[in-house]
């Protein structure tokens, strides 16, 4: 399995403790999914999303800045991405010391 392919495989297992449906072949998809159970959990859970950024140590001024914003459908992309790339960051980290 080259490197990218084996980055978004683990991308997703990071992502998977927190965010059981999110499943997907590529970054986009991943993205998608998790923005949907974001949404649900903008929705339904704030104090579960709060703890899962937190959890994941997505950076606190981005996010707060997205919160500017204050409709769900507007907030959950961009938190999909924040939380995407540290996931990545943290995959690619362990990739690199895996070798």
């Amino acid at each position: 399995m080259d490197k990218q392919k084996q980055a978004i495989a683990l991308t997703q297992e990071l992502l998977a403790n927190d965010f059981s449906g999110v499943m997907g072949r590529n970054e986009a998809e991943i993205k998608s999914a998790l923005t949907e159970a974001l949404v649900q959990l903008l929705l339904h859970d704030l104090e579960k999303l709060w703890n899962i950024l937190y959890r994941i140590d997505v950076n606190e001024h981005e996010v707060k800045a997205l919160f500017a914003g204050s409709d769900a459908a507007v907030i959950a992309p961009g938190l999909a991405n924040l939380i995407y790339k540290r996931a990545e960051q943290k995959a690619l980290t362990r990739l690199q010391y895996r070798s």
